[in-house]
């Protein structure tokens, strides 16, 4: 046990001080299209990637999707600690790091959207359905989980969770106009490790079926799935009695193209195993994070039943316990860093 906390120390120490160079770095868009009439073109629905290359950078480059923030992979919300996008960089990856359509730096659409900040979550709701904790209607702050791998007395780290959403466009119509355009950017750069988290969970699997350019598909507590149309799942009962859709139905042929890469999902903690009358109102996601656990197995289990190699990860199960919703951001995010190198090497991308 103590030569295992030694190696993990000096993995850690190793990792921090290792230098960071970096050979090339730069941004631009990528897809898109052109709107055109006869009086005038518009240019829309385009991309926009940052991305820094190493010197001697590793075959395959991280890919990073969001569809809510940048800072999903660019670093802690406590401000001495790295996110996933440095500690890999500093590891030799190349990393490229994505607006969608329509968001950020990509902000211009071609349909007209509109913003509400009555539709964004306010903070209460930040910290019940990131799962940092509870903080109920009418009680005065939040309760926090025991052992959450969050800074939880650190009021800058606070404010940062609390600004780190923002706007994102989900549905059929916006994932498809997104996916087309990250096809694109694989087929630019080549094979690529792909990262998502949450919304854009879906994203990955749709966009590794418009392009044979992904090497490998990480996703992060993803909150969508798709299943193939010859063997689609019943629906999972909720807590409050609904019944909730596995997912998005895809041919079999497209569901099958899964199968030819390595897949990783992984859960965070303090995600309920089982219905619970208490899991409505306020604590409804709790409930959802349950039901997309079950549909990331039946995903998993149909992937593996075609000859795939998919797996499903819950992390106190393999030991690591007190992650929120966002793993790569957590106070462990070295731990977390170190399984994605565990998988990358197992499937030889590393």
């Amino acid at each position: 046990m103590k030569k295992h906390l030694f190696l993990f120390i000096l993995l850690i120490t190793s990792t921090l001080n290792a230098q960071l160079i970096i050979d090339s770095q730069g941004n631009r868009t990528f897809g898109g299209t052109i709107l055109a009439d006869n009086d005038r073109e518009f240019a829309c629905d385009h991309g926009y990637v940052d991305w820094q290359i190493p010197v001697n950078p590793r075959p395959y480059p991280l890919l990073f999707v969001h569809a809510s923030s940048k800072r999903t992979w660019e670093t802690a919300f406590d401000a001495n600690r790295e996110g996933f996008l440095p500690i890999f960089l500093r590891r030799g990856y190349a990393v490229y790091t994505t607006d969608l359509p329509r968001t950020g730096q990509a902000g211009q659409g071609c349909e007209p959207s509109t913003y509400n900040p009555d539709d964004q979550w306010s903070n209460q709701q930040t910290i019940t359905n990131w799962r940092f904790g509870t903080w109920l209607p009418g009680e005065p702050e939040p309760t926090f989980y025991p052992g959450v791998q969050f800074p939880v007395d650190d009021p800058s780290a606070l404010n940062e969770l609390y600004r780190v959403q923002t706007p994102e466009f989900d549905g059929e119509s916006a994932e498809n106009v997104e996916t087309d355009a990250l096809a694109a950017l694989a087929n630019e750069i080549g094979p690529s490790i792909l990262l998502t988290h949450s919304s854009t969970g879906i994203r990955g699997w749709l966009t590794a079926i418009k392009t044979d350019n992904l090497a490998a598909i990480v996703s992060y507590e993803p909150g969508g799935f798709i299943f193939p149309e010859s063997s689609y799942p019943e629906a999972i009962l909720m807590s409050d009695g609904t019944a909730a859709s596995p997912g998005r139905m895809v041919s079999d042929d497209d569901f099958t193209k899964l199968t030819g890469i390595p897949i990783q999902i992984v859960w965070g903690d303090f995600i309920p195993s089982e219905r619970n009358s208490n899991l409505t109102g306020p604590l409804r996601t709790l409930d959802m994070r349950r039901v997309n656990v079950l549909r990331a197995q039946l995903m998993v289990d149909r992937i593996n039943a075609l000859g795939g190699n998919a797996t499903n990860i819950i992390l106190p199960e393999i030991g690591i316990h007190g992650n929120t919703h966002w793993p790569m951001l957590d106070l462990n995010n070295l731990e977390i860093a170190e399984l994605l190198e565990n998988f990358l090497g197992e499937n030889n991308l590393n």
